[in-house]
């Protein structure tokens, strides 16, 4: 899986989201994604996390994705640099079941 290709399903996913996706190692199976979208709105950031995840359940469970650091916000969170500042700090780092 690329990178663009979980970008464009996080795109598709919600209107008015924005992503961006890296790829950590070089070996398109180790990304970060930083996503601002309304649909986090009043969502805290474990269960803004676990909807992202949600939309890439098939690839952790075959391996295909190993490993997606997300940093996630709602509009309102990504303007104000206090809330902003607590979710750069808990980031999550997923991997699949063993």
């Amino acid at each position: 899986m690329t990178a663009e290709q979980i970008k464009s399903r996080i795109l598709e996913w919600a209107k008015g989201t924005e992503a961006q996706v890296i790829d950590l190692t070089g070996t398109q199976d180790h990304y970060q994604a930083v996503i601002i979208s309304p649909i986090f709105t009043g969502k805290m950031m474990m269960e803004q996390h676990k909807m992202v995840y949600a939309l890439f359940q098939k690839e952790i469970q075959s391996g295909e994705l190993h490993a997606l650091t997300l940093k996630t916000y709602s509009p309102e969170q990504h303007e104000n640099p206090n809330i902003k500042n607590q979710n750069d700090n808990a980031k999550l780092k997923m991997s699949p079941l063993q």
